[in-house]
């Protein structure tokens, strides 16, 4: 009786119909959309998104996307192969998660939240980091240094800390650190400061780093966690769907009188019984929904958008007419900083360079001084503050440079900037906004050819939390 009664539990919850009303929500060009779709799309987007944005606003965004996956479908782009494939291998996936032993998976995860408290503290950090390889001359390390030191004088002259990671790091992304992950040199760095705080430059064997503390704290509770466990901890879902098809397949052999089902056997029940999950359970038909209306956005996202690469000429155009979005939050230098033998050498040089194109400076240098030795030292481009210690002592007046043996006559050839002249300065943001820009139009495009219908007063129902 017992294992007539596990099954039941087990089963009850994919066999159950969903209760209540699912009232419809939108028409978009025909097709209705449910409140249900609507009500677990705006679950995907963050609490930040649900606390800024209203409903109404959600709302003509999840019906922008809901064009997206029409344009797609007349495409045809439903029916690729690629897009069929894929699905199929989510589908399976999906049914795996839910087709798992509650109480097994729980415990799996527990253990492994209890792996993740035992590291000890977390620490959330940024960088300015500069990669040094092991086999580093010491010309690139002086340089290195130089530009680190150069970096923290201006940090204590109030400059911004994310403005010189994105101008200097190597490293620009935000971590969290737990302990025995990080080197001795950056645990002990780490521990020694308070949230808010910046470490003065410091050696580890991958390189110089300065960082800062964003948050310190310990390992938040599990069920804060949950979700990210069972992202990154597959084998928890594998232990606890194994755990499921024994007690199926236990349950089988007694209902039947017959020896218990194959590994095979159970096999082809589960994952053969998609359809009726996708009928009977409604967060797993969502779910499936709701990635296949994705990947369809996506696909008709990328065939509007194409070339990936815009041409030079189009990027060069848009840059023109939309210039006053593109500024620098600091000031650059744009120019050649010339470390030479003595002042005679100097003056000549920048007399010389006063006459060319910069893009003609440093074959002049290389051809009329450097040609039987080194006069000149020229490192030639647009700096930001803390990018060149010269530059920072005598365009920005921060910090003290330091000397430069062999070559103490310093000069500096260019001018001062605000902002972007040439798209190409600005290439990567410029892309991403031509993109947007695109896609905005594309969509006004789709919005003026169908027609759209919310119902208002099922929107006011909708569920937020």
């Amino acid at each position: 009786m017992w294992k007539r009664l596990c099954l039941l539990v087990c089963l009850g919850p994919f066999l159950a119909l969903a209760a209540g009303e699912d009232p419809l929500l939108m028409r978009v060009g025909g097709r209705e959309v449910p409140r249900s779709a609507f009500e677990y799309a705006i679950r995907q987007v963050g609490r930040d998104a649900l606390s800024r944005d209203s409903l109404e606003k959600l709302a003509r965004s999840f019906a922008d996307f809901q064009l997206k996956v029409q344009a797609a479908e007349a495409k045809g782009l439903d029916t690729v192969r690629a897009f069929r494939d894929e699905m199929a291998l989510y589908r399976a996936r999906l049914a795996r998660v839910y087709l798992t032993d509650t109480t097994v998976l729980s415990r799996a995860l527990h253990r492994r939240y209890d792996r993740l408290r035992a590291q000890g503290p977390r620490i959330r950090m940024k960088q300015i980091y500069r990669r040094l390889p092991q086999n580093v001359t010491a010309s690139s390390l002086q340089a290195a240094v130089a530009q680190m030191d150069s970096a923290y004088a201006v940090l204590q002259q109030g400059a911004s800390f994310d403005s010189l990671v994105v101008l200097l790091s190597d490293d620009q992304e935000e971590h969290w650190f737990y302990g025995l992950q990080v080197t001795a040199e950056m645990e002990d760095t780490l521990l020694s400061l308070h949230p808010g705080d910046y470490s003065r430059p410091f050696f580890t064997p991958r390189g110089l780093h300065i960082v800062r503390v964003l948050e310190r704290g310990g390992v938040p509770l599990f069920a804060a966690v949950r979700d990210s466990l069972l992202r990154v901890c597959p084998q928890c879902v594998d232990e606890a769907a194994r755990a499921w098809a024994e007690n199926f397949r236990q349950v089988c052999g007694f209902q039947s009188g017959r020896a218990p089902l194959s590994d095979g056997q159970v096999r082809a029940v589960l994952f053969a019984g998609c359809d009726s999950l996708s009928r009977h359970l409604p967060a797993f038909r969502l779910a499936l929904q709701a990635r296949r209306d994705t990947l369809l956005a996506q696909a008709a996202t990328r065939s509007v958008l194409e070339p990936e690469v815009p041409d030079t000429a189009d990027l060069a155009d848009y840059f023109e007419h939309h210039r006053s979005r593109y500024h620098w939050e600091l000031p650059r230098y744009r120019g050649i900083v010339l470390r030479c033998m003595g002042r005679r050498v100097g003056k000549r040089v920048r007399k010389m360079l006063k006459q060319l194109p910069p893009a003609d400076w440093m074959d002049a240098i290389r051809l009329l001084f450097n040609n039987d030795g080194v006069q000149v030292l020229a490192e030639q481009g647009t700096f930001a503050p803390g990018q060149n210690p010269y530059v920072d002592e005598q365009v920005f007046r921060r910090g003290k440079a330091p000397e430069s043996p062999g070559y103490p006559y310093v000069v500096l050839v260019g001018r001062k900037l605000k902002g972007p002249d040439d798209y190409r300065e600005v290439s990567d943001v410029l892309v991403a906004d031509y993109r947007a820009d695109q896609e905005a139009h594309w969509i006004h495009a789709l919005r003026a050819s169908v027609k759209v219908e919310i119902n208002q007063e099922v929107l006011k129902t909708v569920n937020k939390q």
